[in-house]
């Protein structure tokens, strides 16, 4: 009896499924999917040259995935080992330098330590070689509102200004301040820059990614240290001097821990008080430009007023004037009449203008209107006395006569007769309209000459100040002469 062998995989038998004995435990575990393929021997069932046949599709498909497989993984392997190989290369900017890695140590190439500006070659490919490259020049930090009050996004600083009060309370973690010397606080912004002249020292003292929170680290100290020292008003309105402290300081703390760093400039964009403090301020600055403003209003309408006084050269009267009270107060007498001469002939001349000039026009229009009617009385009196004094009684009789005929000569005198002997004599008379027309006519013409008198101001004296008083007494200081000038009372020239 022959052994059978191993049972045919591919043997189905005569309806083409495999025995149930012969089918592996994964078949049996779960159930079977459609056949996506399938094979179909035309020949007797059992020939192994048909199988064979049947079979060299699929092992030629096979072989032929199988080789560009092998083909994919071989440029990959290729790319990889290039992209291994130029790892050991790096540029670096003009900007920028670092260090050079091998094995996590520091070392030297061709220049140095620190990379100099080019392309730069590592011996070993990372991550057995690295590079650790960062820029050096005008770094720059901000400390943004470590110093200054957070101000809400929607919000201006004058706003926040005009909405600030001294009633309410500090919280350090809240508003940003600093300490001045006398316990007053007070609010700074700090800007900065910083090169990194020594990549080496850096590297070995430093990760690159605190170096920013490290200078910003050392101008915080530097600020707290420098405003310890100042007042506030020094720290405030001296932002030069701030500023070297705070640089200085600062350098000093980056000096100590030997970084290789070097601060180039400090810059304070703003400094200020507590903004209750400002908010004062600014109301006292506004109330002193309202102030300047009103005391320019005021000289210009003292200005105006003085032109229109006397004129646009009245600096000129009134330093005759103070130059006049100042001889009469030192007991200077001659001087003091020679400057008052000095007066009178300016206030005559043209150059006085403004109200002072329409007072003296008016005070020469009444001057001529007196020389009309009481100077010529008063000349016709004066030829008189002479006469008078030899026959006063003709010399009254005549001035009677020419008296009653004066009245009765006047075009609006009514004369009436009466008989002598009557004791007693009752008139009921209406007058003539024509002498009742020239008595309007002639009432008329005095109201107008009396408003022309009121209009050029009358016989006025100069207006006087307290000034031209003697102390406890009502007595002027300056009167007008019988010639019309201005003189010291009681003095003759």
């Amino acid at each position: 009896m022959t052994d059978p062998g191993p049972p045919d995989p591919l043997n189905t038998g005569t309806d083409g499924e495999i025995p149930v004995e012969d089918r592996p435990l994964e078949m049996e575990a779960s159930p079977r999917r459609a056949a996506s393929a399938q094979l179909v021997v035309e020949k007797e069932v059992g020939s192994e040259a048909a199988l064979r046949e049947a079979m060299d599709p699929a092992n030629q498909s096979l072989a032929d995935a199988m080789r560009l497989s092998y083909r994919v993984l071989r440029l990959l392997i290729l790319a990889l080992v290039a992209a291994f190989l130029v790892s050991g290369f790096k540029r670096v900017d003009e900007r920028q330098s670092g260090v050079m890695l091998r094995f996590g140590r520091i070392v030297a190439g061709e220049q140095g330590a620190a990379l100099a500006p080019g392309l730069r070659r590592n011996l070993l490919p990372y991550p057995a070689g690295e590079f650790i490259i960062f820029d050096v020049a005008n770094r720059p930090v901000d400390l943004g509102n470590t110093f200054w009050p957070r101000i809400p996004a929607n919000m201006t600083l004058n706003q926040a200004i005009d909405r600030a009060s001294s009633k309410g309370t500090l919280a350090p973690g809240d508003v940003g301040t600093v300490l001045t010397d006398g316990g007053d606080i007070a609010h700074l912004q700090v800007t900065a820059t910083y090169d990194i002249v020594n990549p080496v020292k850096l590297v070995n003292r430093l990760h690159i990614a605190d170096t920013d929170r490290t200078v910003e680290l050392a101008l915080e100290r530097a600020v707290v240290a420098s405003a310890a020292g100042l007042a506030l008003q020094g720290f405030v309105d001296q932002p030069e001097v701030v500023r070297d402290l705070i640089q200085r300081s600062a350098q000093e703390l980056l000096d100590a821990i030997d970084c290789g760093i070097q601060l180039t400039g400090v810059q304070i964009l703003d400094a200020k008080p507590p903004f209750s403090i400002v908010k004062v301020y600014r109301e006292l600055q506004t109330a002193r430009e309202e102030a300047r403003r009103d005391v320019e209003k005021s000289r210009q309408e003292a200005q105006d007023s003085l032109i229109g006084a006397a004129g646009a050269d009245w600096r000129d009267l009134v330093d005759h004037i103070e130059r006049y009270k100042r001889h009469e107060a030192l007991g200077n007498t001659e001087l003091a009449m020679e400057v008052l001469g000095q007066i009178n002939l300016y206030l005559e001349s043209d150059l006085v203008g403004g109200e002072v000039a329409a007072m003296i026009q008016r005070a020469q229009a009444y001057e001529s209107q007196i020389e009309l009617t009481l100077g010529k009385e008063a000349r016709r009196f004066a030829d008189l006395l002479p006469s008078y004094r030899e026959q006063p009684y003709l010399v009254c009789r005549r001035l009677w006569m020419e008296a009653v005929t004066d009245v009765l000569d006047r075009p609006d005198a009514e004369i009436i007769r009466v008989p002598e002997g009557l004791g007693r004599i009752d008139l009921a008379i209406s007058g003539s309209e024509e002498i009742a027309r020239i008595r309007r006519d002639r009432l008329l013409k005095w109201r107008e000459r009396q408003a022309l008198i009121e209009t050029l101001g009358g016989w006025r004296r100069y207006q006087q100040t307290t000034e031209d008083f003697e102390p406890g007494e009502a007595i002027p200081l300056l009167e007008i002469g019988p010639d019309g000038k201005i003189r010291p009372r009681g003095r003759r020239r």
